[in-house]
């Protein structure tokens, strides 16, 4: 099968939609597929790229400027680029992955000339938004992105979400076109438990007593000033060390309330890591912390039980859903209390943290990359049977 995938945010850049499409496009490669992708360049000039077995074109872009800490690029107009790629390639489906140039034209030209779509969602306003947060304008914003995004995917064949939640959510607000829940995925044979983290360990001068992780963007819609407010409290209990893994526009601000708060000394505020590095940071960690509240899935929480580290999230979003097997625990949205609360409890039982270990690593099979690559080629079967039947 031929599969164009188009997007706006795609590898090297750190985000999850960018990191799962990835995923997912070299897997259905593994699986014999023929995979290319349109994403942005770098630079205001064409570039052609190959990336292990796919293809991408990536059409001149500039960047954006309230989101540089991601280094994600808009394209002005890749209306001919795109039909240029679709001649060349002649996909047999079409996967379109953000509500954003490159792919509005693809669904243009898909339609002109009848090739199948699908719609894999990844974003939800909050996450677009999240510059804005503190404007005045902020709720009437989210109110019209849902509606563009309703928009947008109504216009596809099929669609995706990472989660039964995301779904339900994007119903909810009106989506018609039909949907299935796949999994962003993991790779399993990659993420797993591992005594090799030691390197990480001694470079970063990490104590070696129990270890709070929490990895990602540091920015406002992660929330981690709850994670960050919950350690006086934790550290009360149980002496701890928490460990902070990413980059972001609030990260300055994160690493001087720890210093506020007197427990700066606990803490360790790293960059992000190599991509080889993420799979034996994780099983360093005791306990994995997922405060945002926006999340349709959550990549770097399937990565931790994949690592067999217990998840505490917070109960909103779709994030749950990944805590809910007996694998982890809730607490509830801004409450650093119960947070720090069910972190002591973690902590505290061995017993318990064997436990919830076993059950995240049973969990994480069910989203297994080979599982989801799988469920991908159903979807794309479906979609271009009903072309046929038509």
């Amino acid at each position: 099968m031929k599969i164009l995938f188009t997007t706006e945010s795609y590898y090297p850049i750190i985000d999850g939609g960018a990191i799962a499409q990835h995923r997912i496009v070299h897997e259905l490669i593994n699986k014999g597929h023929d995979v290319q992708v349109i994403a942005p360049s770098f630079s205001f000039k064409n570039t052609i790229e190959e990336d292990d077995g796919s293809t991408i074109y990536r059409p001149r872009a500039f960047p954006l400027p309230f989101y540089m800490n991601n280094k994600y690029h808009f394209v002005p107009f890749p209306f001919f680029y795109v039909k240029k790629i679709l001649e060349t390639f002649k996909p047999d489906i079409i996967n379109v992955c953000s509500p954003y140039p490159i792919s509005i034209c693809a669904i243009i030209w898909a339609k002109k000339k009848h090739i199948p779509l699908v719609g894999s969602i990844h974003i939800l306003p909050e996450n677009v938004l999240a510059p804005f947060f503190k404007s005045a304008l902020y709720p009437t914003m989210v109110k019209y992105t849902w509606s563009y995004l309703i928009y947008f995917y109504n216009l596809v064949d099929w669609a995706t979400v990472p989660t039964q939640t995301g779904a339900t959510m994007y119903q909810e607000k009106g989506l018609k076109t039909p949907v299935t829940p796949i999994s962003n995925g993991v790779n399993t044979e990659l993420f797993k438990p591992n005594n090799k983290g030691e390197y990480l360990r001694k470079r970063f001068n990490l104590p070696k007593k129990p270890l709070v992780l929490y990895t990602g963007r540091i920015n406002q819609e992660k929330n981690v000033d709850v994670l960050v407010k919950a350690i006086p409290f934790v550290l009360k209990e149980v002496d701890t060390h928490f460990l902070f893994c990413g980059s972001g526009g609030l990260k300055p601000e994160m690493i001087k309330l720890t210093q506020d708060l007197g427990v700066d000394d606990h803490t360790t505020f790293i960059d992000f890591l190599d991509w080889a590095d993420y799979p034996n940071i994780y099983p360093l960690a005791d306990v994995f912390v997922m405060p945002a509240e926006s999340e349709l899935q959550s990549i770097v929480t399937l990565e931790a039980i994949a690592s067999g580290v217990p998840p505490v999230v917070v109960n909103k979003g779709a994030v749950p859903e990944l805590a809910s097997s007996g694998n982890g625990l809730v607490f509830e949205p801004k409450d650093s209390n119960q947070l720090a609360s069910n972190i002591i409890t973690i902590l505290s039982d061995k017993k318990l943290r064997d436990t919830m270990k076993k059950k995240s690593l049973q969990l994480s099979e069910k989203h297994s990359m080979r599982y989801v690559g799988s469920q991908y080629e159903q979807v794309y079967e479906t979609v271009l049977q009903q072309y046929k039947n038509r």
